[in-house]
């Protein structure tokens, strides 16, 4: 089961939160990719996605979790029961903050959007924060 470490969100509102427009962006990838309807798009947003962050030198990727929801952050690799990497609290308390710290740097340029966000939980309603710190986010398939 892998960790991330970040926001859970609806597309709608990653454009948002990045100054991105999502209609453009969508009249873009059927374009490109030659589709009639613009449903099913979350495997293309989820590669604009991941290529606007490289293309920003940013470390941050887009993860999809399940029904809408997706986790904006990064995943944390070094914690799991297959890689046989063990890590005790401190290195992980450690990890976290090194996690938090690049976050903030690489969301300062759109801070102003974070004011109000809203979360996406998993079958359950959304939920509005204030410039919410990233979260810790279990999600296995």
């Amino acid at each position: 089961m892998p960790l991330y470490f970040g926001l859970p969100l609806a597309f709608e509102e990653a454009f948002r939160l990045f100054s991105l427009d999502i209609e453009e962006t969508k009249q873009n990838i059927m374009k490109k990719y030659n589709l009639k309807e613009n449903n099913y798009m979350d495997c293309y947003f989820l590669e604009y996605f991941n290529k606007f962050f490289s293309d920003e030198d940013m470390k941050m990727r887009v993860f999809y979790t399940d029904k809408g929801q997706l986790i904006i952050g990064y995943e944390i690799v070094e914690v799991s029961i297959f890689s046989k990497n063990f890590m005790n609290v401190e290195q992980l308390i450690g990890l976290l903050g090194e996690l938090k710290e690049l976050f903030t740097e690489e969301t300062k340029k759109y801070w102003g959007n974070f004011e109000e966000v809203l979360l996406e939980h998993m079958e359950d309603e959304p939920e509005i924060v204030s410039f919410p710190l990233p979260y810790v986010i279990e999600y296995s398939s």
